[in-house]
């Protein structure tokens, strides 16, 4: 088999079935899918050995298919579990210029201050809905304005922290990393077209930048990596 990289993994993965599409990097709809039912729900420890050999079986299916390895993805969870929460921060300093390093430390001290309140859950996506600078409302990133004093309205999509450890666990037996995980209720909304059967489509999209207000994480390596370390469409 031929493991280059001309395209990517996507599952899509619900209380019901599995969807596994593979995109080829130049073009917009998917190349090949698979999809198979689960029992009952993927948060019960009594099905996963039955998951993982349904998994384990739909991929070689796929690879044979394809001629590609598949030991890397992206993956779509949609569960019962999702939540939006709203937060606040804000910051005064002596007048300067608006940087963005500014915006990292305000996210940075609302993302330590969320996981102290809620560490049952786990943050999958960080956006940004209003940049609040000496009382005047701003939906982007505003560039070369100086200011005193920041609000930053952030919202914080997350799931449940349990099927999330529950979900790596299951890819890493079947050695296959996920490069990132996305909510599939809050992906749904960025996509022009009405339905998402795979939840592949749309958990594409939004990692493709369908929302300009997001701030994208890069995973790090080290075991306890700051958030200011991962955040980078912040300081490209």
């Amino acid at each position: 088999m031929n493991n280059s990289k001309k395209g990517e993994f996507y599952f899509g993965i619900s209380d019901k079935k599995i969807h596994i599409c593979y995109f080829e990097f130049d073009k917009s709809e998917f190349k090949n899918s698979v999809n198979f039912d689960i029992p009952d729900s993927i948060s019960s420890d009594l099905n996963f050995k039955i998951i993982f050999k349904l998994l384990k079986e739909n991929i070689k299916k796929l690879e044979k298919k394809l001629g590609i390895f598949l030991n890397s993805g992206n993956i779509s969870i949609q569960s019962s579990s999702y939540q939006s929460i709203l937060i606040s921060v804000k910051n005064i300093y002596d007048k300067k210029k608006l940087e963005r390093k500014d915006i990292g430390n305000l996210i940075q001290t609302g993302y330590q201050h969320f996981n102290i309140n809620n560490k049952n859950l786990s943050i999958i996506h960080i956006i940004i809905n209003k940049y609040i600078i000496d009382d005047k409302v701003y939906k982007l990133f505003p560039d070369n304005i100086f200011f005193k004093k920041i609000v930053l309205e952030i919202e914080f999509i997350c799931l449940d922290q349990n099927l999330i450890n529950k979900v790596k666990n299951l890819f890493k037996e079947c050695n296959i990393n996920l490069d990132k995980i996305v909510a599939f209720e809050y992906c749904k909304k960025f996509l022009k077209k009405d339905q998402d059967t795979t939840m592949c489509m749309s958990a594409r999209s939004i990692l493709n930048g369908a929302n300009v207000s997001e701030v994208l994480i890069k995973e790090n390596s080290n075991k306890n990596p700051a958030l200011f370390d991962k955040i980078f469409n912040f300081f490209d």
